[in-house]
């Protein structure tokens, strides 16, 4: 329920208030209710329709249904067969982003040679994760939710080992068919790896079995979801090439970055920015619109101005999602407080917290021990939206230190709070990278830096001068019914009308 999830479900709420019958598509009930209450949406005239999760060709299947296919998931490669396709992307990350540098040399050197073969008794599909362990055992982790295809004959035995290494307990594993039937129960431990044995019924053909279970978050810097593991994967009976060994004892192989073959069955691809456009057209050789989120700044009003300043973003250590640099921002803080350059100044940083990244947050409240920061995590709307009246000052970092042409999407690749701040009445001083150039005018609405020294100039200079303050503050607030939702509905009209939907 972030900005992805308001982004699409505004464009579902803008087709059903135009009388159109709009259904949103999701494996899990979330609640519909909740979802519109969460997101600041009016749902009213939207259904919601649940499907399981049975994989991309399921669904692509189901597009069939429409008139007009969104597909707004992150990384999905569903080839929709609707009448009109749009693809939502908000950000074109590769697919194979999260291997190590000599794993996406194999997977573009060695995989087309693995590929090339039949993929054997473990086809791949969603939910695996990059196999890890070491010589003596290795082993995929499920995500709660995993495809493995199996190839057809007579009546097979599939061989199995299921453990749960590092988990706090044992769990359940159910594995079903692609009905939904259920193929068999199985149990895995934290304590060891257990062999097990599933006969599967004979079949003329390819057939997916889905592992189903419970999950949970290791934590230590590690923010996967996790099921359970599958190590030594065995058919009987079955005589196997070098190619398929190969594919089942190292399946990352079997990915393929460069298969971009979704993308025909697309009219349009639509991006969140231009920012993100521009890696589009490096990463896929396509052009795209430009749909920037709707932001709710009708919401948000400047209160009485006080010498506060804000960063609002998650919590996330480097290296586990999108980190919004706050260590680094206190440390800044903390300089300049220290010199005597922001006397009576206080910094608030606003984000939610999820457990497993509790250690990342101790790290920055011992940063800002006996310094006016302020940290509430998880804070509610009402204290966020309280704080973005007050504070006078915004900063964000996303990107600090990073390199953007070895990982763009480490970046902002848009900037919802920073709109939103300006909104409020906030001064923006931001990082001078990505979407945040589209956003913010150097100077007129506020300042954009590319180092903390010119951080800390920005920020005194604001500081010592509140017509300044005043000044840029009114300019932000005009800036940011840019991307209200008004003007989110004004644009979907006009790629509706290139795209010839009535």
């Amino acid at each position: 329920m972030g900005g992805g999830e308001r982004h699409s479900c505004m464009l579902a709420q803008v087709l059903a208030e135009r009388g159109h019958e709009v259904e949103l598509v999701a494996h899990e009930d979330v609640g519909k209710d909740l979802l519109a209450d969460h997101l600041g949406l009016n749902l009213a005239k939207v259904s919601l329709r649940i499907v399981p999760d049975r994989g991309e060709r399921d669904m692509a299947n189901l597009s069939a249904d429409y008139e007009l296919f969104v597909n707004a998931s992150y990384m999905s490669r569903v080839k929709a067969r609707a009448i009109h396709n749009v693809y939502l992307c908000y950000f074109p990350t590769p697919f194979d982003h999260d291997l190590g540098g000599w794993r996406r040399w194999a997977v573009r050197r060695l995989g087309p040679h693995v590929r090339g073969g039949r993929p054997g008794p473990s086809g791949w599909g969603l939910g695996w994760f990059p196999p890890e362990g070491g010589r003596r055992r290795s082993w995929t982790w499920t995500s709660g939710h995993a495809e493995l295809l199996l190839p057809g004959g007579g009546e097979r035995v599939l061989g199995l080992d299921l453990g749960r290494p590092g988990a706090p307990g044992p769990v359940e594993t159910v594995l079903r068919d692609e009905r939904g039937l259920q193929v068999a129960r199985l149990q895995a431990s934290p304590e060891r790896f257990q062999r097990h044995y599933v006969t599967l019924p004979s079949s003329p053909r390819d057939v997916e079995i889905a592992f189903d279970s419970d999950t949970f978050v290791p934590g230590g810097g590690d923010d996967r979801t996790l099921g359970v593991a599958v190590s030594q994967l065995r058919m009987s009976g079955q005589r196997r090439s070098l190619k398929e060994l190969a594919g089942e004892k190292l399946p990352w192989l079997l990915r393929n970055p460069q298969d971009l073959s979704f993308l025909d069955h697309y009219q349009r691809v639509l991006a969140n920015s231009e920012y993100t456009r521009t890696w589009i057209q490096r990463y896929w050789s396509v052009d795209s619109d430009v749909l920037f989120p709707p932001i709710r700044v009708q919401d948000l009003r400047p209160g009485r101005k006080e010498r506060k300043i804000l960063s609002l973003g998650r919590f996330l250590a480097p290296g586990t999602g999108h980190s919004k640099k706050q260590l680094e921002l206190v440390e800044a803080f903390g300089k300049m407080v220290r010199r005597g350059r922001l006397a009576g100044w206080e910094l608030h940083l606003v984000g939610g917290c999820e457990s497993h990244q509790r250690g990342y947050l101790d790290k920055i409240r011992g940063a800002a021990e006996g310094l006016p920061v302020h940290v509430h995590a998880n804070a509610p709307r009402p204290l966020v939206e309280e704080l973005l009246a007050r504070c006078s000052v915004f900063w964000h970092a996303t990107g600090l230190g990073e390199d953007e042409e070895r990982r763009p999407w480490v970046f902002e690749h848009f900037g919802i709070t920073t709109v939103e701040a300006m909104a409020g009445g906030c001064v923006p001083v931001v990082i001078d990278k990505a979407g945040q150039r589209e956003i913010v005018r150097h100077g007129v609405d506020g300042y954009r830096w590319s180092g903390l020294d010119e951080l800390e100039s920005y920020t005194r200079a604001l500081a010592r001068d509140v017509a300044l303050r005043e000044r840029l503050a009114a300019s932000a607030v005009e800036r940011a019914r840019t991307f209200s939702e008004e003007a989110f509905a004004a644009r979907w009209s006009q790629i509706e009308a290139n795209l010839g939907i009535t």
